[in-house]
């Protein structure tokens, strides 16, 4: 019964239907009360609906449950911050991943970075975060909303991407998943181009700016 309900919530978090997600995840709590992805799914829901006091409460009660949760810490952040900047909506600071994260051939890749940040600062990160490249030599570095490095694109897509963007192709991105151990990236072509007119930016199999 939990699982169907915890499917439920994410399909009504991705639709973006946070009244439903709201109903939903109240109910996984009054079954499990310690049950922190479906509380952490409540606080996000309710920051949505702009309702900060709700979403600040239950946040607190995953911080009491697991002190060291980084999804509570770093939303409990940003609503401390939202408080001392009351003319700012915090929500902005949220991407709608269910859009995000659509797949077009050729224009989208899911990329797993090398030579990662430190696990705290991976530890701040959260699905749908937005991410931006940035030129290093021979490697494309991967950095937050505030400029803090994440990681690099693996070389071999780097030294594509280095003359895709150079040429001047232009590109965004948006953290997947992500653990102390391991960061994905979807990275969306948002402009091509006329040099690159009939190039993919992801072609299938081997990478080639022929392709």
């Amino acid at each position: 019964m939990t699982a169907d309900l915890e499917e439920q919530a994410i399909k009504a978090a991705l639709n973006q239907n946070w009244l439903k997600a709201v109903e939903i995840n109240r109910k996984i709590h009054q079954d499990n009360p310690k049950d922190i992805p479906a509380l952490n799914r409540l606080g996000r829901a309710f920051w949505e609906l702009s309702k900060i006091e709700e979403a600040n409460r239950t946040y607190k009660k995953v911080i009491k449950i697991d002190p060291f949760n980084p999804i509570a810490n770093k939303n409990l952040k940003r609503l401390a911050r939202a408080k001392k900047r009351p003319h700012k909506n915090p929500k902005n600071d949220f991407v709608h991943s269910g859009k995000v994260f659509l797949e077009e051939p050729g224009k989208t890749k899911l990329i797993r970075l090398t030579r990662l940040s430190s696990p705290d600062v991976l530890s701040e990160l959260d699905s749908g975060d937005p991410v931006f490249l940035l030129i290093k030599k021979r490697l494309v570095s991967v950095l937050d909303n505030n400029k803090n490095y994440l990681g690099s694109i693996p070389e071999d897509l780097s030294q594509r991407l280095i003359k895709l963007i150079k040429g001047g192709n232009q590109y965004q991105g948006f953290v997947k998943s992500v653990d102390r151990q391991k960061l994905e990236v979807f990275i969306r072509e948002v402009s091509r181009s006329k040099k690159f007119a009939d190039i993919p930016s992801f072609p299938q199999g081997k990478l080639s700016l022929a392709q």
